[in-house]
This record gives C-alpha cells, structure tokens and sequence, in this order.
C-alpha cells in the first residue's frame, strides 16, 4: 500500500488476485478533479455563510456598535459576554429550529455537489456534463436513503455510549475536574463507533455513485471493503480527518485575531475561514478519493448485486 494525499492513500488490487478492470486501474489524482473540487467547496463555503448569518446577525446587535467589535466580549471579568450569553438565551429556542432545519436542507442539498466529486475522483477520464448529471440523478436516491440511515445509526450509536457514560461519571465520587475529565473521556469513547459508521457510510456512498448500485448493494459493498482493510480505511480515514480539525481549528484562531473593527481585517478574517474550507474540501476529496481504492480492492466492479444498474466497467465502455 503507497500512501498520498493526490494518489488517494490506496494501491489498488483485486482480491481474487485477477488482472485489474482497465476502468478501475487508473484512478484520476485529487489534482486532476481540481474543478469538481472546487464546485465541492464553493457549496460547502456558500453553506457555511447562509448558517453563519442568523447567528453573526444576532451577535452584531449586541457588540456591532462598539469600535471593537468582538473584542468586547473578552474583556476582562466577562461582563459583556455574560450579558451577550443573556440576551442570547431569548433567541436561543427559535434561532437553534432556524438552524437545525437549514443544517438538514443543506445536507440534503449538498448530495449533489458530493455526488459530483465522487464521480470525477471514480473516472479514469472526465465526462461531460450530461453524462455526470444522469449518473448524479441516478446515485440520488440511493444518497438520500443511506444519508438518513446514517443519521439515525450515528445518532442511535452516540446516544448507546453518551447516556450511560454520562450517568456513571455523574455516580462517581470524583472533584468537578474529575467528573469533567471523565465527560471528556466517554464524549471520546463515543466517537469512535460513530467515526466508523462515518468510514462505512462514505464507503457505502462511494459504491452508490462510483458504481451505480443501490442501497443495500452500496452498503455491501462498502461493508465488504471495510471489513477486507479495516486499518487501511481507519488510518486514511483518522489522519485527514485530524488535519480537518487543525484547518478548521486555525481558520478560527485566525479569525479571532483578525477581527472585525476594520474593513481590512474583516477581510483577513474572512479569508482566514474560506482558506480553512478550502483545506477541509481538499481533505474530504482526498478521503474519497481513498474510499474509491478501497472499494477496488475488494472485488472486480462487475461484481453480483448491483441491484440491476450499470457497474462502473460497463458505464465506462458505453
């Protein structure tokens, strides 16, 4: 196995030992779908504004008419973020509604642009639009019914290691550090079961778009390749998604010091977040990009189960 960012962290191989499927031998490079990335991240950067706003508009009411912006709200002794928490609180009801159902339409939305970029990180060679648009279209349903699952297991998964977690470190005779410490650990803990639900699901995913199949062949499959290179999945999966969370960490900290008492530093603080989206986006092609090797490695493309759609090898030679 040959690890890189562009090469997409996986060699390719069939596990049944035969030649390689000429449509899955030569998998295009993060670097050469530059433009399905960027379609990829102008949703994800158009998103993230659209959610920003209730919330940004709410805290430039409270702060916005100070010359320092922001900056109000970390003063010492915290009288202003106190009251800034106050006033928030009102709001806090209808403004997390707002929120959560947006977050679910542009998650909803957002399969499109994800589908996209699967496909392109999937084809030896681009394809036109007309040809990527019908294979979005057909992997649509499939996306939408493995989102939802995912969802509901994410959830179901947290929650079976939250809630009884949380009451045993509340039963524990520890200081409020400890008890804290102890939150932390079963918050960790929880993680894990939904991270690997999170691989599954984007494995499942990929299937879905890169092979046209539907939801329970998607899921076999992508359960197939998991199961077949649990720790190459695993470690392509952990180390960019640690580089995720130090972009996005970075962008914020950048925003922080930049603020907003200027136009020139409102500038810098949103390019500070854009620069952090755009490292995010070409991490997440580059997960995906692995995914497709991942599944390669399984089983040849024309593979049984495909639920009566075209396999990635026959859609190629069409």
């Amino acid at each position: 196995m040959r690890e890189s960012m562009d090469e997409g962290a996986i060699e390719p191989r069939s596990s049944t030992g035969a030649g390689i499927d000429p449509a899955r031998a030569r998998r295009p490079a993060v670097r050469e779908r530059l433009g399905a990335v960027a379609l990829y991240f102008g949703y994800r950067a158009l998103a993230s504004l659209l959610l920003a706003a209730p919330p940004s508009v709410l805290a430039a009411r409270i702060v916005g008419e100070d010359p320092r912006g922001d900056a109000l709200l970390f003063e010492p002794g915290g009288l202003m973020l106190l009251e800034a928490g106050r006033a928030a609180a009102i709001a806090a009801a209808p403004l997390a509604a707002q929120l959560g159902v947006g977050a679910l339409l542009v998650a909803a939305v957002g399969l499109i642009p994800l589908a996209a970029l699967i496909d392109a990180l999937s084809r030896a060679a681009p394809a036109s639009v007309q040809a990527t648009s019908g294979r979005v279209a057909r992997a649509l349903g499939p996306l939408a019914l493995l989102w939802g699952a995912a969802l509901a297991a994410e959830v179901a998964a947290a929650a079976l290691v939250l809630l009884p977690g949380m009451k045993l470190c509340a039963s524990l005779a520890l200081t409020p550090r400890g008890r804290d410490l102890a939150a932390l650990g079963v918050a960790a803990a929880a993680l894990v079961p939904v991270a690997a639900l999170g691989v599954l699901h984007d494995l499942a995913r990929v299937a879905a778009v890169a092979e046209q199949r539907g939801l329970h062949a998607a899921v076999t499959r992508g359960l197939a390749a998991l199961l077949a290179s649990p720790l190459a999945a695993a470690w392509a999966y952990a180390w960019r998604g640690a580089l995720v969370v130090v972009a996005l960490a970075c962008g914020a900290w950048g925003m922080h010091v930049a603020g907003v008492s200027t136009g020139p530093r409102v500038a810098v603080a949103f390019g500070a977040g854009l620069a952090a989206l755009a490292v995010a986006a070409l991490l997440r092609a580059s997960w995906l990009a692995a995914a497709v090797r991942l599944l390669d490695r399984v089983a040849p493309a024309e593979d049984a189960g495909n639920d009566g759609r075209p396999t990635a090898g026959e859609d190629a030679a069409r």
